[in-house]
């Protein structure tokens, strides 16, 4: 059975319902229709997911104030309920609607996923660590099956049989052909003798037989001969007009063989993805910079790397891709760098990405996938749109990213954290129709 989130902030006392079941009946219907909204927008799990897992996001905040919404409308009187906002409620809310949505949705599971690792990493959450730790388990391990299954090489690939129906046979009515034998008679009798009515031999037997014998088989051969004629020409077989099965049975091969060959390259795509992947790696080079990672700044670098991996892997990809990214960033050396291999403060790597001309390509592609920032939600919204912003300050960093200003990132953890907003915000970024349609 599917566990229910809302009973386990219930077990751990974050929501005290004074033992009334009717509340908690109105807090699953708001969980229901916010899980519905979030299915009809799945754009928003990023900022669902993040403000459910801060404790100390704003009560102002407009996720939080759509959900309060959402709650007023199951219970009229839920102001009186509480001395303030409810805040502590409507995060657990928040999370088993998201959760309820990423059970049925695997792009909205893919964004739960990644903005979860993202935001917990910098929340507090002590009292809710293990609740958060089984939502993420249970939906990352969906995403993995899923994504382990686009990734596999299987050992051996099975075809159908060609598909191909036998044309119907042909029936012909076929009828033996025979000799008229009353005329071959009449004609033989006419070439033996003078007495045939029809072009009689004119020469007896025994008066002259030299004559009579090279009449005779001048005309026995021309009567043989036209008999046999006629029988051949009714042998003759009728024209069969073959275009047609074999244009079906060229048809049922081409379909035969496009069906192997796209279930050779279905089978092979994931060895495909892995050895390029490995490629890039090892050429350390930036298709989206046209530049070797070397050659820039470390910080921009990994910024970089998390761009161009997410460019070349599916949305639907294993956990395990986020560690690979940090393994290669960890790859670059840390010579002449002098903050190379140490940490940077989250407010000056997110001022580089907005202005410096390397990062241009990253705010591009940010620019598509998040609008600008409206309260809580990914980075992505404040390095694609740096002039709707503003300059960032402490107080606005932490409103709008839930990061705080001051906290510091090496370089694998900068560009581990952009790759997942990236795969977070490209798999909830599309409609639903057009995701249905991929299907």
């Amino acid at each position: 059975m599917e566990q229910e989130f809302l009973l386990r902030f219930l077990e751990i006392g974050a929501i005290d319902l004074k033992g009334d079941d009717s509340k908690l009946g109105r807090l699953r219907s708001t969980a229901k229709d916010l899980s519905i909204t979030l299915q009809k927008a799945p754009s928003k799990t990023a900022s669902f997911t993040m403000v459910a897992a801060d404790p100390n996001i704003s009560a102002t905040d407009p996720t939080v104030e759509e959900a309060m919404t959402s709650l007023r409308k199951q219970w009229e009187t839920v102001a009186n309920a509480f001395s303030g906002r409810p805040v502590g409620v409507l995060r657990a809310i928040l999370l088993d609607a998201i959760v309820q949505a990423a059970r049925s949705d695997d792009a909205i599971a893919v964004g739960f996923v990644n903005s979860a690792r993202n935001a917990l990493a910098h929340s507090e959450t002590a009292d809710e660590a293990e609740i958060w730790r089984e939502a993420v388990s249970e939906i990352e391990t969906k995403v993995d099956a899923r994504a382990e299954a686009e990734w596999a090489t299987p050992e051996m690939i099975t075809l159908e049989p060609l598909k191909y129906t036998l044309p119907a046979p042909v029936s012909v009515d076929y009828e033996a052909p025979t000799v008229d034998r009353s005329e071959l008679q009449a004609k033989i009798f006419s070439a033996a003798g003078p007495w045939g009515t029809n072009n009689p031999n004119r020469y007896h037997f025994p008066n002259n037989p030299q004559p009579w014998a090279q009449d005779f088989s001048d005309r026995m051969s021309i009567a043989i001969a036209e008999a046999l004629n006629g029988m051949a020409k009714e042998l003759a077989p009728a024209p069969v007009d073959l275009s047609g099965p074999l244009s079906t049975l060229a048809k049922a091969v081409t379909a035969h063989v496009d069906k192997a060959l796209a279930s050779f390259s279905g089978a092979t795509a994931g060895l495909q993805r892995r050895t390029n992947l490995l490629w890039w790696k090892e050429a350390l080079y930036s298709p989206s910079a046209h530049a070797s990672y070397l050659d820039l700044p470390r910080f921009e670098a990994s910024a970089l790397m998390a761009l161009d991996l997410h460019e070349r892997v599916p949305t639907y990809s294993p956990a395990s891709v986020s560690a690979f990214l940090r393994e290669a960033i960890r790859c670059l050396p840390v010579e002449g760098d002098d903050q190379g291999s140490g940490r940077r403060d989250v407010a000056d790597l997110l001022r580089e990405a907005r202005s410096t001309a390397v990062m241009q390509p990253f705010r591009a592609l940010a620019a598509q996938y998040a609008p600008a920032p409206l309260g809580r939600g990914p980075l992505l919204s404040l390095i694609g749109h740096p002039k709707d912003s503003g300059a960032i300050e402490a107080t606005t960093l932490r409103a709008f990213g839930g990061v705080d200003a001051s906290t510091k990132m090496t370089p694998s953890e900068w560009g581990t954290y952009l790759f997942r907003e990236l795969q977070a915000a490209r798999a909830t970024s599309e409609s639903p129709t057009k995701r249905a349609k991929k299907k």
